[in-house]
């Protein structure tokens, strides 16, 4: 079946690949890398409709990492990252040098506590030790004594994720993307508008000028999944939700070494690059739509009052700019690794609703294994996949900031 029909008198470029990726973000390139670096591929083309990532998920990420979930999966995926954060401009060195520095700094996450929370996050706690996560049970003396400036009267603790921090997300992309095209990856800085089946099997995929046949189809195309599933025809049940970004400027430079932090009223902070702190929080009605427009009252009216409350100091921060960013949200919060049960060779990575970053190192290799072995043998993602939802085997992420 042919999904989209070339208007005439255009000649596309005719490219023979063995796995077609849609989507630029750090999946994409991730699967192109660990592909190309395990030779279980050897011709990748990626596109990617917003080359300089402008509106992508990858590019407008938070940049948290961290190990704290509550699903074995999620677990699995995030300590190994973990690990290849820690080497990441060496395992992506070029000939041009090492790879770029991703600014992975491991302050922690602090997840606080109160009675409403407390049992849920112990237990959760104790879940996560069972699975070899390294963390810390903190009294509200000893938060209190290790990050002065937070309240904590109404606190019962912390749980602090050891390994745990942030990094520059954009850097990562960059650094996953120049290996990948030195390892022969071809990267087209244009949409994909059409996926060719035949009888039940991807064909071929096409952007205005290049047409790429291939077995293998990859849909990483993160909160635009659901509309790349409708090109190959077959449902992907994954939306986009909006999410909002705030950086402060704040009176004195002394949050330097402070971790992520979520607050029970579910914000988060951290420190930023320049002595200020950027900050968010998730919204039950924030939107279901391909919107980037950054929301600076929403700030001042639902975040500040909590936040200020926490850290009293910020009262008198100044907010300078923010932005809006996309979660690919899935109907369990857990994404989806491997195959489209009804569609042979296409296959899915995205859905990560905000854990993308996270776990995008081995999430790509994951779905590189899946696709040149026929399962995943270093990260186990077993539940991750799609036939999930039909069967009712949605596997809950308790642990969504």
């Amino acid at each position: 079946m042919l999904c989209h029909l070339q208007q005439e008198g255009i000649t596309l470029e005719e490219v023979r690949a063995d796995v077609a990726i849609i989507g630029g973000g750090v999946m994409g390139p991730s699967v192109a890398y660990h592909l190309r670096n395990l030779n279980l591929a050897r011709d990748v083309v990626v596109f990617e409709q917003d080359p300089l990532h402008m509106h992508s998920s990858t590019g407008l990420s938070a940049g948290g990492i961290r190990q704290l979930f509550s699903t074995p999966a999620n677990i699995a995926l995030a300590r190994w990252s973990v690990e290849f954060y820690r080497r990441f401009p060496e395992v992506m060195a070029t000939a041009q040098g090492p790879g770029p520095d991703v600014g992975f700094r491991q302050n922690g996450y602090l997840f606080l506590l109160d009675k409403a929370n407390e049992s849920a996050l112990l237990r959760r706690a104790d879940y996560q030790e069972a699975h070899g996560v390294e963390l810390e049970r903190l009294s509200p003396a000893q938060v209190k004594e290790r990050y002065p400036e937070l309240a904590t009267d109404d606190l019962t603790g912390g749980i602090f994720g050891v390994e745990a921090g942030f990094l520059d997300p954009y850097q990562v992309m960059r650094g996953f993307t120049d290996k990948a095209r030195e390892l022969g990856v071809r990267f087209v800085p244009e949409e994909a508008v059409a996926i060719e089946t035949f009888q039940g099997r991807v064909q071929a995929v096409s952007s205005a000028n290049v047409r790429v046949q291939a077995d293998v189809v990859v849909n990483a195309a993160g909160a635009w999944a659901g509309k790349v599933g409708r090109l190959a025809g077959v449902d992907v049940p994954i939306v986009p939700k909006a999410r909002q970004i705030y950086i402060c400027d704040v009176p004195e430079d002394r949050f330097g070494n402070y971790p992520l932090t979520v607050d029970p009223t579910g914000f988060y902070f951290r420190p930023e690059a320049g002595g200020r702190v950027l900050c968010g929080k998730a919204f039950d009605d924030d939107p279901e739509d391909f919107v980037w427009d950054w929301n600076r009252g929403l700030f001042q009216d639902a975040i500040w009052p909590d936040l200020a409350t926490r850290v009293p100091m910020l009262e008198r921060l100044h907010l300078g700019n923010g932005w809006c960013g996309l979660y690919e949200v899935t109907p369990d919060d857990n994404a989806i690794i491997g195959p489209h049960p009804d569609l042979r060779g296409f296959q899915i990575i995205a859905g990560f609703s905000g854990h993308g970053m996270m776990q995008g190192p081995a999430a790509g290799l994951a779905l590189a294994e899946i696709i040149g072995h026929g399962a995943a043998r270093s990260v186990d993602v077993e539940g991750l996949d799609l036939a999930r939802f039909a069967e009712g085997r949605l596997i809950q992420e308790d642990a969504v900031v």
